[in-house]
This record gives C-alpha cells, structure tokens and sequence, in this order.
C-alpha cells in the first residue's frame, strides 16, 4: 500500500507547486511479524535532494523513528510530518514501526484491550529491537548499508530511543519533545508547579505502592499497572549520559509536559559529566513545537538533516 502527500495537499488547501514536487514522496505500508507470531505495521520513505534523480545513490542514513504515546498511527501524517528532511545530509530511509495493535488509521479513540496489554516498555523495547535489527540485516544482504543509524524518539518514544541506541550500533540520537527525565520525576515536578494534578500524583504513587496480581489489566489513568511499573524505572538522564555519540534535542519552551528549569538542568548535568548535548528550543511552541502562528517542525527537521552533516561517522 502506497500513499502520496498529493490527496492531503488537497485536503489541507496550502500546498503550491513547489511543495508538491518537494513532498512526492511515496509512504509505505508493511507489516512486521515478530518470533512470537504478533505483529504490526510499519511505514518507510526515502528522503532525499528533491532535485536529485539518482536513485541508485548510496544510502547515507537510515532513521528509526519511535512514535510517542496512544494508538494513534503516523500514516495519516506522512510525509510531510518529515518536511524539512530532505536529505541534504545524504539520501535517507526513515521506518517508523508502530506498537502491536495499532491500525493504519488508528486515532487514539479507540485502543482497545489487546492494545493496553502491550503497551509498556519491556515490550516495546524488545520489538523495536527486533525490527531494527531484522531491517538492517535486510540492508546489509543488499550491500547498501548506510553510514549513520539514527534513533530518533518521539515524546514518549524518547523514553526508549536512548536505550536501544544502547543496543544498536547506532550513530546518532534525536529526541523530540521530551525533558531528558525519568518519567515519573517529570509527573511529580508538573503535579508540583500545579496543584490541581496533586490528587491523580497521589493517587498514582498510592497505586504502585501494591503489585496487584495481573499487572495487565490493573489500570491507572489508563495505562497497565505494568507500564507505570516499568516506566518509572528507566533511568533517562543516565542513559542518555551513557552514551558516546551525538545527541540532539529539540523542545518547544512552552510545552505544557516539560517542568519548568528542565531542560537547562539536563545541560548542566552533560556539561558536569563533560559531555556533550545539543538543545535546540523554540521560543512560545508547545508539545509539537508549534505555536497559534508558526510550525517549527519543518525548521527543526531541516536543522536534523544540517546536524547529521556536521556530526560525520569517521571510518565509515
């Protein structure tokens, strides 16, 4: 199954010509299946110099994309969530696989049981690995592996990326959206900046106080009693200070999810460790670096692709 930017162009009335050739860009749509017989879709793409012809160019990244949090599938966002990435850094593959469960027009109304009983860490992490590694075997069969790996998590995705950039050979981290914190630490610096999450911080510790016999079906605040449990033991800041290779991090400085003081915190502690991490920040953009007035989201993917070709992968 294909898709091109074409019909959304249509739909969203604010394409030219110009973005139009920039943004045919084929979206394809398979289904990965894992060792143990489940399954879930994946999309990839290949970005690269619009001007560019040649497809048989050597591919210089490949780009595994973890999404953030709900059943809400990407298909519907594709390309041109990605604008701005064209490949100026080198042609460029990008797989965004979904969590199990997740239709390719899931919207996040509807995640159903099947859904909420996967949903956490230790089975996102060991299908994300399984999927990298089965698409880079695929790549190295076909004698076109690229010169960067990169990992790019999304929100809630960021909370895993660090951690299968420990797994991997990978080049390169992207985050997106996110505080460099544990998950919980972040959750009890917003319920203290407003008191009016207070009572749902409580009634969450009160909660993980007791291990309830099927952790999959234990709810709180809509999440498996498991996915609580994991979460709030992934060491973020210190997987991220672990790793020996480029980090980027984009944040809008009004994001409602990041507690204030945040992410200059994280700074202070790489320049402490001294290591490095580039923070780019995007002044009044919320969650999806926006504001009422501006997307920065094209501006920050244009700025990964700049990245990629200023952090170069020596002996590649």
């Amino acid at each position: 199954m294909t898709l091109t930017v074409i019909a959304l162009c249509g739909l969203l009335s604010a394409c030219s010509v110009a973005d139009l050739q920039r943004e045919r860009v084929a979206v394809n749509l398979h289904q990965f299946k894992f060792s143990d017989g489940g399954h879930a879709i994946y999309f990839d793409m290949d970005r690269k110099p619009w001007q560019q012809r040649d497809e048989e160019q050597p591919l210089a990244n490949v780009v595994f994309v973890i999404s953030g949090s709900d059943c809400v599938s990407m298909g519907p966002f594709l390309p041109q969530y990605f604008s701005g990435l064209e490949g100026e850094s080198g042609r460029t593959r990008v797989f965004i696989m979904h969590k199990r469960h997740i239709l390719p027009g899931s919207n996040g109304t509807a995640c159903g049981e099947a859904y909420k009983r996967a949903d956490h860490p230790s089975r996102w992490q060991a299908d994300q690995l399984e999927f990298i590694r089965a698409q880079m075997a695929g790549l190295q069969a076909q004698g076109n592996m690229p010169q960067r790996l990169v990992i790019m998590g999304i929100s809630e995705g960021a909370e895993l990326a660090p951690i299968l950039a420990q797994h991997l050979p990978a080049t390169h981290l992207v985050l997106l959206s996110h505080a460099g914190m544990n998950a919980l630490d972040v959750y009890a610096a917003l319920a203290k900046q407003n008191p009016a999450m207070l009572p749902a911080w409580q009634q969450l510790q009160a909660g993980l106080s007791a291990t309830p016999a099927d952790q999959d079906t234990a709810r709180m605040h809509g999440r498996s009693w498991r996915y609580w449990s994991e979460i709030a033991a992934i060491p973020q800041t210190a997987n991220l200070l672990a790793l020996n290779m480029p980090v980027l991090l984009a944040v809008g400085d009004a994001d409602p999810v990041i507690p204030e003081d945040a992410i200059a915190h994280l700074g202070q502690q790489f320049q402490a460790a001294g290591k490095a991490i580039d923070i780019r920040r995007f002044p009044d953009a919320g969650h999806g670096l926006s504001t009422k007035d501006r997307n920065y989201l094209p501006d920050f993917m244009h700025q990964i692709d700049l990245w990629l070709l200023e952090h170069k992968v020596e002996n590649k």
